[in-house]
Order: C-alpha cells, then structure tokens, then sequence
C-alpha cells in the first residue's frame, strides 16, 4: 500500500510545474503591491509540513518532496490586471537534521530555477520544548524563515515565529497553532518592472499567522498535509521518509 501511495504522489509532484511570471500584473501602485505581497509573501513562507513529532536526536534525519499552492486570483485585478487564476504551484526539496534536546533544523529549496518560473530558499528551526504528562502531546517552538524570487518581477523574504501543538495517536499526528510573520518585497521597477512609479518599490508587512496539519506516518516514510493562513490561505502537501 505505502509503495502504490508513494507512485501516486510522486506522479502528481512530477506532472506539476512551476507557474509563470505572467500572473504579476503591471502598474501597481502601493496598495496594489500590498495586497500582492500579502498574497504572495506569506503565502509563500516556510511550512512545517513534516511529522511534527521531534526526529529522536543527533541520529535523526529526514529528507522529503513537497508541493506547495498559493491561490493567485485576487492578483489579476491588481493594477493593470492580468490572467492570474487557480493557484501557483512550486515543489521543493526537504532536508531535516535531528539534534540534542528535542532540536531539529530543516532547509529547503526548490530544486529546478526556471527563467520564468520561481526559485526559493527556507529553514526552521523546531524545539520540542514540553510534553503533556498523560497524553501524547508536545509543544513546540518554531522559527522560520525564508525568500522567493518570482521571474525577477517580485523577490519576497519572509520569517516568522509559531507555537505549535501536536497530538500523536499512533500512525497520525495532528498538529495546530499560531504565531507571528513578517514578509518583505522588493517590485521590480525599469522597463519590464511592474510598479506604477517606474523605479524598484519595496513593501513591508507583519500579520498573525495561523496552521493545522496532519501527518500519517507508514514506519519510516510520511505523508502530510498543510493549511497556512495570514491574510489567505495557503495549502500543500510533502512526502518524506525519516532515517
């Protein structure tokens, strides 16, 4: 069964492709690229998107795919407007390293940059730092943070910090909460640039930041799945397998 879910996956990350640059609309003033940026930027932060359960210590590691969707309608009626519609969908590559004291630290990044597509980087940092007594649950500090470039029309830089609560029941986990995110755009100005006062713009926001995920974990390997919200909601999924 693990090895039928594991093609299936796999088959649907493989059939999906970084989106275009051609959703990003021309002429956007500053409220434009706010609302842009509040699409993008936090849609495009670092997620968990892992068994949330601690990786077991310095011999732990974890190494996984994901395919990540940020809904991208509310962008075509920015500015000049464009054909933006459905979601933008980019695949990354997850690397996870256990450490002491319920300490795990994880990278990633997408792994083909196209002329026209996206191109992203992250990491996070998860401390495991109480356990209910009675009940199999965890509390976790999570730092995060992260940057994606967008066909050179939209570079974001995007961090944050949660308190995560995971609740394991044998082969699920379940795991929600919230925290803190501040994302960063620079906008291309110039003669391809996409901002209404012809220069570069950089834009700058916070908001609260809100998660709910499940994990099913078939021995080694996993499968979860993520809802992330700040000023949207923004959703994907991720197979892994522990060492």
């Amino acid at each position: 069964m693990k090895h039928v879910l594991l093609l299936l996956i796999l088959s649907v990350s493989v059939a999906a492709r970084a989106a275009s640059g051609d959703f990003l609309p021309k002429n956007l003033t500053a409220g434009d690229r706010q609302k842009a940026l509040e699409i993008l930027g936090f849609g495009a932060q670092v997620k968990l998107l892992s068994s949330p359960v601690p990786l077991g210590g310095q011999q732990g590691f974890e190494v996984g795919l994901s395919s990540e969707y940020i809904p991208v309608e509310d962008i075509g009626g920015l500015g000049a407007k464009s054909s933006a519609q459905g979601e933008y969908n980019y695949l990354a590559i997850n690397l996870g390293k256990g450490l002491a004291y319920n300490v795990d630290t994880f990278v990633q990044f997408t792994p083909i940059p196209q002329s026209e597509g996206s191109f992203g980087y992250g990491a996070q940092l998860r401390w495991g730092f109480f356990e209910l007594p009675r009940f199999p649950a965890v509390l976790s500090l999570v730092i995060h943070g992260g940057g994606m470039n967008f066909s050179n029309l939209l570079s974001t830089r995007t961090t944050g910090a949660d308190l995560v609560m995971t609740v394991a029941m044998d082969d699920i986990a379940l795991y929600f909460g919230g925290g803190t995110a501040r994302t960063i755009g620079t906008f291309a100005g110039g003669a391809r640039g996409i901002t209404a006062e012809g220069d570069s713009r950089e834009e700058d926001m916070t908001g609260v930041h809100t998660v709910f995920g499940l994990a099913f974990n078939m021995e080694k390997l996993f499968v979860a799945f993520e809802v992330n919200r700040v000023a949207q909601s923004a959703y994907g999924g991720r197979i892994g397998y522990r060492f």
